[in-house]
This record gives structure tokens, C-alpha cells and sequence, in this order.
């Protein structure tokens, strides 16, 4: 009892010391425009030295507890007189860069912090007053909720009182009507709660009328009232809930409220009261997830939820208001153009709804009435984005969504895998015809936006329409096969595919012809190339259908020229990556036979098919010489160089390993196949990096990746050669010259050859340096293999070999040397030098002390007469470059 007295003190002092703020506050704001008008009436000198005068009252502490401070702004010409005298501190503030939202924040808690703890202490007081009569059995149940309840009713009257009293309403005010409004939430709550005196349908409605009277008062006292009534009626249901389920109820309440605190928003906006609205309607949404009597209601409140948020924030009960957009905005930057904040929020909230909506599917499945549960939110964001450029986005964003979460609620994880399992065979009519309807409905609205929407230069939306009109049929199309693929045999699927995608190309001709916009054209064209593919991939294999994907590149190309169809070249190139792709990931997407020559007529067929759409490219760039088309020329030129290289990859293996291209084995060939794969296709990737705009940075990535993968590989054929592991020595043959060394060794000295040349320009010298080393590596063992009949390095060394090696790497320094010294560069000239300093090594530590009889002989003379050979070649060209 002691301690609630000395609470109910504090509270009182709280109390008197809010008040006591309050009147000072308001005479601070009399002084501050006392000082305002006698600036504005003095000259420029006076108003100069009252200004230095004064300064510190303008400063000082206790002006920051004023909740709109008045601005002290001279006159102009006073204005001028201060900027041309006074110190430059004074106009530092202009200077300024813009505050953070921190600084925002701490700014208004040091400006308002009496304010909010005067308001929160005054609904404490409420609350503790109700509890301490409780405690003290000073009245009975009636008198006390009675009391409460006046106390509430008194809180307001006061604050009400006050408003008119200071003509206006300030953050002070607000919070003492927002502490009435919480004393009248905690008594309802004790009376029903402790006391019992009321059902919870009447203190559910007694709380809905308290927050609604709350958040109508808040258009008098602004957005702190406002936050008071909205935060308490979304928790009303929750506090007056008495385990006996009913959510519907709760989230027909939730709308309710939505449009009330809509309503609300319209008179007074702060974003953090939309994003309470957001919170509270998304959060009911949520609850309701947890029972499952709410399956087929959760699509009709969201669709509601959406309605709200754009028919009652901008009186557009019909959604047909059009929104004036600034020009020189698109669709991805409009956003930051919009001055009204609650335009640039209103797309964000629409995509958490639509991502609700699809998290409902998840959660719900199919069902009968599936159809009125989710089409209406797609209708309402179809009618209103026609005029509303910020929403161009969303019904494709829901209608993707809505495509992947089918899927996603029809997969299943096995013990080593996921699957897709088919819908129920007793929904999967219903289901098609759910998607037939959807699929039409979205396509007649787009069509209808594209015909009734207003138009932009600057904001070109023809390309979602279309796209959005065309591509929703044949996406619904694959749905309903890979759901329902039991309703038909696959003949029929691809028959049906191959016919719409025959319609789509006729209307495609059509609307060139017809001078229709291009844009329509182009994605009728996509979408029949798209329904070709699809129907190929239902009666062919895998290798059959990556064939028919590639000649797609043949037909888009002919279009493309025939028609002058520049804006088609994305799709050109999504087809060729497509194809890259697939050939490139074979090994881990594809499984094909070892019975047939597949890789012949898919890898080289698939080349042939992008070498034709290049040649056709080629016809197109000579007849109109255009920039784009040259650009999409070497984009598709770089595709050709990639797939051949792997035709020819691929062929090798399959002659290797009797068909079996993917065998999982990894032998010497293996290795040096693959050191001659990686690094071709590092310097295609190079190549392709060159001609890319907009992939460049990833073909490099691509290209180092390769080049390494290349450059260990050899590294580790180079470790198991100079270990002489039969895994090296015992795949190649006797035969000499026309032997595996050719591939293993010769290759990469020819790969590093060309990577001087046609890889990164910093690697220069170092692809050099690497060419050299490995070129004298392949003599070497080509030296050891026709003495020894193989590189095994155990087996001794005969004086005619170590002689062999003598004269050979001499003749090869001798070389570099003249060459360096002469054409070629310092470069050469100092490797020829390294190499004899080599040779002169070897001839004195180790022929001198293995080497007997002639062969002695023979290494000293030819290597002493090629010294003094060189010495006097040197010599005659110095000599010949003094007379010069």
C-alpha cells in the first residue's frame, strides 16, 4: 500500500510538473513571436545587432520543448544585410547534409520526450487507478468500472477543452486524449475480464466504438491519438478472446477497422500509421493461417484488404483514377519521382498482399471454390494498374507467384530426390478449368489495358500488356500438363501445344503485316517459339530436344531479318544460352544412350543450327548495315566458337570410350582432353567477353575459372610424369613421334602459344613463360621416348640420349638467341641465353662426368665452337653498329 501511495504521488507531481511545462511552453512561443515581429519592424543595421544580441534566446534549452517552434526569418533585405556580416557559422545550417533518420528521431525525443511520458504516465494513471481501487475495496464492481469509465470520459472532455482553449491541438493535448482513450480500453477489459458484467460481444463492440471514436477524434488531434485508437482496435479481438475460435469473425472485424483507419489516413497521413495499417490487416491474415476453418475465406479478405487500400486511401470505388506521373520516369524509377508518399508505398503494399495471397495457396491448396478465392485480388490489381503506372508490375508478380506456388504445393521429397505429384485425377478437371478461366480472364484485361490505359512517352507499357496477354495461356497450359498430365496422352499435349503455338505464329504475321505496335509482335513470335519447344519436349528425348531448341535460332533469325525485327535479339540470345547451356551441363541434366551416335547430330547439329542463324544475321548486317545487328553477329559467332569446341570435345570421348561420352573414369587421355578443353574455352570465353555488353564481368569470370581448371590439370599430369607413375608412362605407346605426347605435352605449348595472343593482356608474359616451359618439357620427353620407347624416368639414361639432349636444348638456345638478338625481341633473346647457361651446366656436371669416349668429345667441341660461334656473330654486329 506504501508503494502505491508513493506511485499515485509521483503520478500527481508528474502531473502538475506536465501542466506547469505546458503553460511555460506556450509563453516561450508568445516571447519567441514578440521577438519575431520586432526583428521584421527594425532596419538592417538594428535588425543586424539584435540578431547578435539575441541569439542565444533563439538557442536556448528550453525552446527545444516547443512542439512547432516558430521560425525566426528576418526579411529579406535584413536577410541579406546578416548573410553579408555575420560569421559564417550562422550559415553553416545551409550547408548541412541531409539528417539521418536517427538524428530525425532524436531530434523529436528530445523535443517531445515531457510529451510522451506525460501521455504515458496519464494512461498508467488510468490503469493504476483501476487497479488500486481493486486493491483498496474502496468501491464496488459497478462503481468502479463506472469511475473508470468517467475518468475516461473526463480525459477527453479535458483535452477537448484544451483544444479550444489554445485553437489548435499540440502533441501535449493528443497525448492526454490518447491516455483517456486507454483508461476507457482497460476498464471495458477489467469489467470484462475480473467482473464478468458484460459478454464479449458487447465489450467487442463497446472496444470497436471506442477505437473508431478514437481514430475519428485523432482528425482533431493528429496521428499520436491516431496510433492510440488504431493500435488498440487490431488488439481488441485478442484481449477479448475467449478461446472459442470464431476468427472469421475477427478478420471480418480486421476489414472493419482497415477501413476505418483508410478513412482516417485520408485527414491525417504519417507512413508509420500505413505501416500499422499493413501490420495489423497482414497480421490478422496471418493468425488466420494457424485454423484451418478459414480455407477458402483468406483470398476473399485479401482481395477486400487490396480494395481498401486503393478505393477508400483515394475515393476510387471504381478503380478508374488516373495518376499523373512526372515525365522522363519508367516503370523501375517512377517510384522515386512521386512527391505523394503514399503513391510510392502503395506498390510495395500491394506485393506483401499479393505474397499473402500466394503463402494462402500454399497453405489452402486446391480447391472447388478456389476460383472465387484467388481471382478477385488479380482482377482488382489488373483494373487498377491500367491507369496507375506504379502498379504496371504487379499482376505479372501475382501471376507468376501463383504458377510457382502450384507447383511448389505438389512437391514431395523422397528418400533421394523431389517429385512432382500430380493433382488428385478427381480435381484435376476442376483444376484445368481454373486455370483456363484465369488464364483468360487475365489475358482479355491486359488486352483491354493496353487499348484503355493512359499513355506515356516516357513510361512505355505495351511490353507488360502484351507479354502478360500472350505468355498467360501457354504458362497456364505447362501448369495443367505438369499437374494434370494424366488427362491426355502426350501426343495430345504436344498436338494441343504445337496448335496454339501455329495460332500464335500466324498472329504474329498477322501483326506485322497489319502494322500493329512491334511490341506485340515480338511476343507473339516468343510465345510461338515457346509452345513449339514445348511440344517438341513431349515427343522427343533428350537429345532430340535440345536439337529442336537450337533450330529455333534458325527461325528466330529468319523472322528477325524478314520482318526487321530488331527487338527480338534477346530472344536469339536466350535461345543460344539455352543451347550452350544444356550441351555445356550435359553430364548432370541429361542421361542419353550409348547404343547411338547421339553426340553427333546433337552437338553438330546444334552447331550447324547457330552457324545457319549467323549466316542468315550476316545477310541482314550486309543488306541494312546495322550497328545492333553486327553486335548480335559477334554475340552469335562467340555461341558458334563455344559449341563447336564442344562438338569436338564430345566426339573425341565418344571415339575414346566406345560411345560412353559421360564415362566416369579419368585416364591420361582424360586429363589431356580436358587441359585442351578448359583452355580452348578460356579463350573463347575471352572472345565472348570482348563482343558482351552486358556479361562481361561473368565470361571472365568464366574464362579464369577455365584457364585454371586447365593449368592444374596439367600441373597434375606434369607431378605423376616427373613420379613416373604408370598411370602417365604406361598410356602412352612405343611408337615413336606419333604418340599420346602429342596430346598430353603438345597441346597446352600450343594453348600457351595462343593465350600470348588472345587472352588477358596482363597474363602476357607470364602465358610467355609458361609457352617455353612447356615447349621444352615436350622436347625433353619426346627426347627421352625415342631413345627409351617410353618417359618412365626410372629407367637408365645411355650416353647417346644424355648427348641427344645436349645438342638439342644447345640448338634450341642457339636459336632463341640469334632470333632474340635480331626480330623477335629482348624476351627471346634472354630465354636463349637462360637456356645455354642450361646447356653449359649440363655439359660440365654431367656429360663431363657420365659421358665417355666420343660422345665426351663431341659435347665439348659443339658446345665450345657454338660459344665462340656466337661470340663472334655478336661481336661483327657491334662492331657493325659503331661504323653505323
Amino acid at each position: 500500500m506504501a508503494t502505491d501511495g508513493v506511485m499515485g504521488l509521483l503520478m500527481f507531481i508528474g502531473a502538475v510538473l506536465g501542466a506547469l511545462a505546458f503553460f511555460q511552453i506556450r509563453k516561450l512561443k508568445v516571447e519567441v513571436a514578440l521577438i519575431k515581429q520586432e526583428l521584421a519592424t527594425k532596419s538592417s543595421q538594428s535588425v543586424l545587432n539584435q540578431a547578435e544580441n539575441t541569439a542565444p534566446l533563439v538557442t536556448a534549452e528550453p525552446l527545444k520543448m516547443v512542439e512547432q517552434p516558430v521560425d525566426i526569418k528576418p526579411e529579406p533585405k535584413a536577410s541579406t544585410a546578416i548573410a553579408a556580416t555575420t560569421t559564417s557559422s550562422i550559415n553553416a545550417p545551409v550547408s548541412q547534409p541531409k539528417p539521418s533518420q536517427f538524428d530525425i528521431l532524436f531530434s523529436r525525443f528530445k523535443e517531445n520526450w515531457m510529451v510522451w511520458l506525460g501521455g504515458l504516465c496519464v494512461a498508467l494513471a488510468g490503469i493504476f487507478l483501476a487497479r488500486y481501487s481493486i486493491q483498496q475495496g474502496f468501491f464496488g464492481p459497478v462503481a468502479r468500472i463506472s469511475t473508470g469509465i468517467l475518468v475516461g470520459f473526463g480525459l477527453h472532455s479535458g483535452a477537448e477543452w484544451l483544444r479550444h482553449k489554445n485553437n489548435g491541438s499540440v502533441s501535449s493535448i493528443a497525448a492526454l486524449a490518447g491516455g483517456g482513450s486507454i483508461t476507457l480500453f482497460a476498464t471495458l477489459l477489467a469489467a470484462l475480464h475480473f467482473y464478468q458484467m458484460f459478454n464479449p460481444t458487447t465489450i467487442f463492440i463497446l472496444l470497436g466504438l471506442v477505437s473508431c471514436i478514437t481514430m475519428w477524434l485523432a482528425r482533431l488531434h493528429g496521428p499520436v491519438l491516431a496510433a492510440i485508437g488504431m493500435l488498440g482496435a487490431y488488439v481488441v479481438p485478442i484481449l477479448v478472446s475467449d478461446g472459442g475460435g470464431h476468427i472469421e469473425v475477427a478478420m471480418l472485424y480486421s476489414l472493419v477497422i482497415s477501413a476505418s483507419v483508410l478513412f482516417l489516413l485520408r485527414y491525417v497521413y504519417r507512413d508509420w500509421l500505413w505501416y500499422g495499417l499493413i501490420a495489423g490487416g497482414l497480421g490478422w491474415w496471418g493468425i488466420s493461417l494457424l485454423d484451418s476453418d478459414m480455407n477458402g475465406w483468406r483470398g476473399a479478405y485479401l482481395a477486400l484488404f487490396g480494395y481498401g487500400l486503393i478505393a477508400i486511401m483515394w475515393r476510387d470505388w471504381l478503380l478508374r483514377q488516373a495518376l499523373e506521373i512526372p515525365e522522363n520516369s519508367s516503370l523501375f524509377n517512377v517510384r522515386q519521382v512521386l512527391e505523394d508518399s503514399r503513391e510510392r508505398i502503395l506498390p510495395i503494399t500491394l506485393a506483401l498482399v499479393c505474397g499473402a495471397q500466394c503463402i494462402s495457396i500454399l497453405a489452402e491448396g486446391f480447391a472447388s471454390l478456389s476460383l472465387l478465392s484467388w481471382l478477385p485480388l488479380m482482377v482488382i490489381l489488373l483494373l487498377a494498374a491500367q491507369r496507375r503506372q506504379t502498379l504496371t508490375a504487379l499482376p505479372w508478380l501475382l501471376f507468376l507467384g501463383q504458377i510457382v506456388i502450384w507447383l511448389l504445393s505438389r512437391v514431395s521429397e523422397t528418400s533421394e530426390k523431389f517429385i512432382l505429384i500430380p493433382m488428385p485425377e478427381d480435381q484435376q478437371g476442376a483444376f484445368v478449368g481454373y486455370l483456363l478461366i484465369t488464364a483468360m480472364v487475365v489475358s482479355v484485361l491486359s488486352i483491354w489495358n493496353r487499348a484503355n490505359s493512359a499513355t506515356n512517352e516516357h513510361f512505355n507499357r505495351d511490353a507488360w500488356w502484351a507479354s502478360l496477354a500472350v505468355m498467360a495461356p501457354l504458362f497456364s497450359y505447362v501448369l495443367a500438363y505438369l499437374l494434370c498430365g494424366s488427362l491426355l496422352q502426350d501426343w495430345l499435349w504436344s498436338l494441343t501445344a504445337a496448335i496454339i503455338a501455329a495460332t500464335y505464329i500466324a498472329l504474329a504475321t498477322y501483326s506485322v503485316r497489319g502494322e500493329w505496335p512491334q511490341v506485340w509482335s515480338v511476343w507473339l513470335f516468343l510465345a510461338g517459339h515457346f509452345g513449339y519447344a514445348f511440344a517438341a519436349s513431349l515427343l522427343f528425348d533428350e537429345a532430340g530436344l535440345t536439337l529442336a531448341i537450337a533450330v529455333q535460332s534458325i527461325s528466330i533469325a529468319v523472322i528477325m531479318q524478314r520482318f526487321n525485327l530488331a527487338d527480338m535479339s534477346w530472344l536469339l540470345k536466350v535461345v543460344l544460352v539455352l543451347v550452350v547451356a544444356r550441351l555445356t551441363l550435359n553430364p548432370w541434366v541429361a542421361e542419353y544412350p550409348i547404343d547411338t551416335h547421339w553426340s553427333l547430330w546433337t552437338y553438330g547439329g546444334s552447331t550447324l543450327c547457330a552457324w545457319i542463324s549467323l549466316l542468315v544475321l550476316h545477310q541482314w548486317q550486309r543488306r541494312l548495315e546495322l550497328t545492333h545487328v553486327r553486335d548480335l553477329m559477334r554475340w552469335a559467332e562467340a555461341a558458334v566458337l563455344h559449341l563447336f569446341v564442344l562438338t569436338l570435345w564430345v566426339e573425341l570421348r565418344y571415339w575414346l570410350y566406345d560411345g560412353d561420352i559421360f564415362a566416369a573414369e579419368f585416364t591420361l587421355l582424360e586429363a589431356a582432353l580436358n587441359v585442351g578443353l578448359f583452355g580452348t574455352l578460356a579463350l573463347v570465353y575471352q572472345h565472348k567477353r570482348r563482343v558482351s555488353q552486358s556479361l562481361a564481368k561473368l565470361y571472365n569470370i568464366y574464362s579464369h575459372g577455365l584457364m585454371t581448371a586447365a593449368f592444374l590439370t596439367y600441373g597434375v599430369i606434369l607431378i605423376a610424369t616427373l613420379n613416373s607413375h604408370d598411370w602417365v608412362w604406361a598410356a602412352i605407346s612405343t611408337t615413336p613421334i606419333l604418340n599420346a605426347l602429342l596430346l598430353v605435352f603438345a597441346v597446352p605449348v600450343l594453348l600457351g602459344y595462343l593465350s600470348v595472343y588472345y587472352f588477358v593482356p596482363e597474363y602476357r608474359k607470364g602465358a610467355a613463360v609458361f609457352t617455353a616451359i612447356a615447349g621444352f618439357i615436350f622436347v625433353s620427353l619426346e627426347i627421352r621416348h625415342l631413345w627409351q620407347g617410353s618417359i618412365n624416368l626410372e629407367l637408365s639414361t645411355s650416353n647417346g640420349e644424355l648427348y641427344t639432349y645436349s645438342a638439342v636444348w644447345l640448338a634450341i638456345a642457339v636459336a632463341a638467341i640469334l632470333s632474340g638478338s635480331g626480330r623477335f625481341g629482348v624476351s627471346i633473346y634472354r630465354g636463349g641465353m637462360l637456356m645455354l647457361g642450361l646447356v653449359v651446366a649440363k655439359v660440365f656436371l654431367v656429360d663431363m662426368s657420365q659421358l665417355a669416349g666420343i660422345y665426351r668429345v663431341i659435347a665439348f667441341m659443339g658446345l665450345g665452337l657454338s660459344l665462340l660461334g656466337m661470340a663472334f656473330l655478336h661481336q661483327r654486329q657491334k662492331k657493325s653498329a659503331e661504323h653505323e
